[in-house]
């Protein structure tokens, strides 16, 4: 049975030709209003993808500053060495797990006598990871002291399709292949990274990040596209796919309502927060 990093390798791969047309370019901007990169500032940016982080953030810290992206998926990153390439960007861009940064020699890319990084960001991934938490706490050691890290989870039951196959997985044994049921609201993150040592500044629901309005009659071409997509292929499986189908649109329909309509709107819960040293007041 393929590991749950080799999944979600494999679905970035397939997703990287067409990740830049979703939400998170939108996301992207969010987190570079968040995060506020300075110049001359070292970033690490886990969870990289084709770049939509990595290069704005280069553009703030100019020539004296550093970004180094990585991320598990080779699709994403050979997106995002091909943007590089065309723009002359210096991007940094490695290939690593990011559950776990041990041995990817870090250290060597820090300008000479940095404690670590100014500034650690993460978009839409912690709930990729099997032990977010463990995660957090081993990025914490190549944070300098006082430095920041932003991050963000998708807020509760706000994407239609995903909320739904939630809702009939226990009834067919299928799971969605990433974990978010230790998501209960903007008081998780904030637990999550507290609890890996780190002081938060804040966490806020950020503003939707793009609108979807469904109709009910929509429900089974819904479904049809969702199992297309590498993120719900599960669900579409031969020994599953018409019960998934049947329960899918009764409970979509059954969502929608006597209005028959469903709202789609992509939010995140966002976080700012910092690596607390002797001294240090979070600006």
């Amino acid at each position: 049975m393929p590991s749950q990093t080799s999944i979600i390798q494999s679905i970035y791969d397939e997703r990287s030709h067409n990740y830049d047309t979703s939400h998170h370019g939108a996301l992207a901007e969010a987190y570079i209003r968040t995060a506020a990169p300075r110049e001359g500032e070292s970033v690490l940016d886990l969870a990289c993808g084709t770049g939509l982080v990595s290069f704005p953030t280069k553009q703030a810290v100019g020539k004296s500053g550093l970004v180094v992206g990585i991320d598990i998926s080779p699709g994403m990153l050979g997106v995002a060495r091909h943007k590089a390439q065309q723009t002359g960007s210096d991007v940094i861009f490695l290939q690593h797990d990011i559950s776990d940064l041990t041995g990817i020699g870090l250290e060597s890319l820090l300008p000479c006598g940095e404690e670590g990084f100014d500034l650690i960001t993460c978009a839409a991934a912690l709930v990729l990871l099997p032990d977010p938490g463990r995660a957090v706490k081993g990025w914490m050691q190549w944070l300098k002291p006082g430095g920041r890290m932003v991050t963000d989870v998708a807020a509760r039951d706000v994407h239609v399709p995903s909320r739904t196959f939630k809702k009939i997985s226990g009834d067919l044994g299928v799971q969605l292949v990433w974990d978010e049921s230790w998501v209960q609201g903007e008081c998780s993150l904030r637990e999550l990274l507290e609890g890996a040592g780190l002081g938060v500044k804040t966490v806020f629901l950020t503003e939707s990040l793009q609108d979807r309005v469904y109709n009910a009659s929509d429900a089974e071409d819904v479904f049809e596209k969702a199992v297309a997509s590498p993120m719900f292929r599960n669900f579409g499986d031969s020994r599953v796919r018409n019960e998934a189908k049947r329960l899918f649109v009764e409970r979509f329909v059954e969502e929608a309502g006597a209005e028959g309509v469903l709202v789609d709107e992509a939010k995140m819960y966002m976080a700012v927060a910092y690596k607390q040293s002797r001294g240090f007041c979070c600006q």
